[in-house]
């Protein structure tokens, strides 16, 4: 009765502590992911600005240069426009425009810094652009658009050149806009730069491109069509619904998946004119940490509430046994008593004292059985962090490939979360095996490939984050050794972590596992293509606390080594033929035992 009332009252606790600490968690990851967004914005934001400021002022510096006067003025002069073309390269060569080009006062080009190349600007007419508009009639212009030659898109800079008080031509430098775009990087965000129409002109996710956040209008699309500023480029709909204009937004596609279609939008409008900066990210991210927030308070919940129900169960069990125990001995006092005085009296009550009392004899020692079961009591096993950590990573790559859009790989990612779970539901379903801890002491002959093998299966999902080349090089003949099976997975996880981590900045990036013997020992290398080992911290490598990394503890190597000596092996360190550091597990042949 007891146990259903701590069931009971543990259940409360539990959802009340979901329902509070959830909604908290919530929160403050969604305070964090607008804090995020605010600090991108702002990021981005100074990118456009320092990159397109610099164009800024050149147009009207060349403007004033006598080479495109002259241009203007003679027009018909074969001879100053090889001048004023070749001077224009030169200049956009150093100042790292797209393009920079003179035109004269109808918007013929006459003069371009790519007349040398297939298709220059040369005897084109932009007469169209808004840019050389304004400039002709004396207004400094910029504008973005994408290129009626090119089809690149651009930013457009232009000024007006003067002589004898009269406006004679246009000088206009065009910027790449997509040399911006390489630096919107962000895990799980989308950027995207929207004009007055919320028309993508800039965007990480290059699918996105040149469509619209919403449904255009039949006014909208004409003036689109009719400005050119997109040429021809067809205008679709990403079908999008939100307040747009609000500086925090949720996005929806209400005919699409609410999970995987749900988007939290922060914006930030900058000083080109009528462009929009948004960082756009889906709500499934902050779904996948809600369900792992409350994952880990379950997990934690359910530890407690067994270790409470085996507490409580034990001492029910021993209050059980003594109340038994002093019945027992109350009911043997007066039998043995009883028969004491009447054993001179009849024999066959003497008889019946004695059966009586056999049969007290029995129920105490089914008593002490139930004592003995009462004491058995098991934990549930801290062993499953490799697979937990496995099941992160495989999460994490189902979100990414929820993110974009590949559903099999997703569900293939779950499926391998389904594998290691039913892998730890299988452990945690063993009672029996709760008291028993993982010891290096518990050995066992086993075959190294399935041992390696499991480490590389809990390992894959950091070798593919990472784009890791990763190869094993099988034996051709299997090994014996006389290890701890989990204990061995430890120590090569730990190796082919510290492997990663090497290659973290490098940019051939391989790790490459083989399995060598003599008839004394087998070798299992773990080679990298890394910077190597320093000699200078060759020495201390295995000591206790000694880390060359930032946040590192200097523990890894030293328990693996030590885990290692009782298995009667070692951990060699060596120059890799990858380039990097080798390190290698030596452990003695159990082959030849095994026969024995």
């Amino acid at each position: 009765m007891r146990i259903k009332r701590l069931s009971f009252f543990f259940l409360i606790v539990f959802i009340l502590t979901t329902l509070i600490g959830g909604k908290a968690y919530w929160d403050y990851r969604y305070d964090a992911l607008l804090e995020d967004h605010r600090t991108q914005l702002e990021r981005f934001a100074d990118v456009i600005d320092s990159k397109l400021d610099k164009y800024q002022h050149i147009p009207q510096l060349l403007s004033q240069d006598t080479e495109l006067i002259d241009a203007l003025i003679t027009p018909d002069n074969s001879a100053q426009l090889d001048i004023t073309n070749r001077y224009l390269e030169q200049v956009n060569s150093v100042i790292q425009a797209s393009d920079t080009y003179l035109l004269d006062e109808l918007g013929n080009t006459i003069a371009a810094s790519n007349w040398s190349r297939a298709n220059p600007f040369i005897g084109k007419n932009f007469a169209f652009r808004p840019y050389f508009q304004n400039a002709i009639a004396g207004r400094k212009s910029a504008y973005f658009a994408l290129g009626s030659t090119s089809g690149l898109r651009g930013y457009y800079y232009a000024y007006p050149v003067t002589y004898a008080a009269e406006y004679i031509g246009v000088v206009v430098v065009k910027m790449d806009i997509s040399a911006i775009e390489r630096s919107w990087h962000s895990e799980g965000n989308v950027f995207v730069a929207t004009d007055a129409n919320n028309v993508i002109f800039m965007s990480s996710n290059q699918d996105w491109l040149f469509q619209s956040l919403v449904e255009l209008t039949a006014t909208q699309r004409a003036n689109i069509r009719n400005s050119r500023q997109y040429l021809d480029s067809n205008i679709r709909s990403l079908g999008f619904q939100g307040q747009l204009e609000e500086p925090i937004s949720r996005l929806t596609k209400p005919r699409k998946n609410w999970f995987t279609q749900s988007y939290l939008s922060s914006q930030k409008n900058v000083e080109i004119p009528d462009l929009t900066l948004r960082v756009v990210t889906p709500f499934s991210r902050l779904y996948i940490d809600l369900f792992g927030f409350i994952v880990i308070i379950g997990l934690a919940y359910t530890a407690v509430y067994l270790a409470l129900v085996l507490m409580a169960s034990r001492r029910y069990r021993h209050r059980q046994i003594e109340q038994i125990q002093t019945e027992a001995k109350q009911k043997l006092e007066f039998q043995v008593m009883e028969r004491t005085a009447e054993l001179h009296a009849e024999i066959s009550e003497r008889v019946k004292t004695e059966k009586a009392l056999r049969q007290t004899q029995d129920e105490l020692v089914q008593a002490a059985k139930l004592a003995v079961l009462g004491q058995m009591s098991a934990s549930i096993s801290h062993e499953l962090n490799n697979p937990l950590a496995a099941i992160r990573s495989f999460a994490e790559n189902g979100q990414r490939f929820i993110d974009k859009q590949k559903p099999e790989r997703a569900k293939d990612n779950l499926a391998r979360i389904v594998a290691l779970t039913e892998r730890m539901a299988k452990i945690s379903q063993q009672l029996k095996s709760f008291a028993k801890k993982t010891d290096v002491h518990d050995l066992s002959i086993v075959k190294l490939p399935p041992v390696i093998y499991t480490a590389i299966e809990l390992m894959q999902p950091q070798l593919k984050s990472s784009m890791i080349q990763f190869e094993f090089v099988e034996p051709k003949q299997e090994s014996r050794v006389c290890v701890n099976p989990i204990q061995l997975e430890q120590v090569l996880i730990n190796l082919l972590t510290n492997a990663v981590q090497a290659l973290e900045h490098s940019d051939d990036k391989r790790i490459q596992i083989s399995v060598s013997g003599t008839k004394t020992e087998c070798f299992i290398h773990i080679d990298d293509s890394g910077s190597g080992i320093n000699s200078v911290h060759q020495d201390g490598i295995f000591d206790p606390f000694y880390t060359t990394k930032d946040n590192g503890l200097g523990l890894g190597l030293s328990i693996s080594q030590q885990i290692m000596q009782h298995f009667k092996g070692r951990i060699e360190t060596n120059s890799s033929p990858l380039g990097g550091a080798r390190f290698s597990i030596a452990l003695p042949n159990s082959d030849k035992d095994a026969a024995v």
